[in-house]
């Protein structure tokens, strides 16, 4: 029987990685481009809208994290101290340890709220989501970073969208905010009227996660 090389392996991991993306650009496009459902969506609380992007992410990072001694989960950091907690983390991404969790029950199919409480010494990095169009890096955006950095050194902010041609800019304010990288799933053209999907940004996306486990190997 002929083997996988690493060649092959790679094109059949991307090939999972695009299929992913797609899959979670599609569950999110629709509300954005769509006027009925645009129209519904202002009647959802910005948090629970917020809580579905970040929890879709969470789902597809987990996937890439499998098999690695990381985690992704929504929680705070707890100070080395175990005196004072970070704000709350739309996503942590954690070395593989026991960790403190306010949960749902877990009798009922499953528990309805994962909430984690993790320990500042076992952080790799922290993604802070933002459910929306992103045409600005804003003041609470900033007030949040620096807040975050008490904690972590690594924070990344995940915008769902960004308009063309305003990528970079907005990248280079993210960073000289503090913020490490500045993420995006798809691009938004001006009043809805349509997005472009590119990949690129989720295979780099995913690289760093990876670059992050191999890290916590050591």
């Amino acid at each position: 029987m002929a083997g996988t090389s690493k060649e092959d392996t790679g094109v059949i991991q991307k090939g999972f990685l695009k299929v992913d993306y797609n899959s979670l650009c599609g569950k999110l496009t629709e509300y954005r481009i769509d006027p009925e459902l645009r129209e519904a969506k202002k009647t959802v609380l910005p948090f629970v809208t917020g809580l579905r992007f970040s929890s879709l992410l969470i789902y597809a990072m987990r996937k890439i994290l499998k098999g690695t001694k990381l985690k992704a989960n929504w929680g705070v950091i707890i100070h080395n101290k175990d005196i004072r907690c970070s704000s709350e983390c739309d996503i942590i991404v954690h070395k593989d340890d026991s960790d403190l969790a306010w949960d749902g029950q877990d009798d009922f199919d499953g528990p309805v709220m994962d909430f984690h409480f993790v320990p500042k010494s076992k952080v790799k990095a922290v993604v802070s989501c933002k459910a929306s169009c992103v045409t600005q890096i804003n003041q609470g955006m900033k007030d949040d970073v620096v807040k975050l950095r008490d904690y972590v050194s690594r924070v990344w902010l995940f915008a769902e969208c960004c308009e063309p041609g305003k990528v970079v800019e907005l990248r280079k304010k993210a960073i000289a905010s503090g913020y490490e990288k500045l993420l995006y799933l798809y691009l938004l053209r001006p009043n809805g009227v349509g997005c472009y999907y590119d990949e690129r940004v989720w295979f780099k996306f995913a690289e760093s996660l990876k670059e992050l486990a191999r890290e916590g190997e050591g």
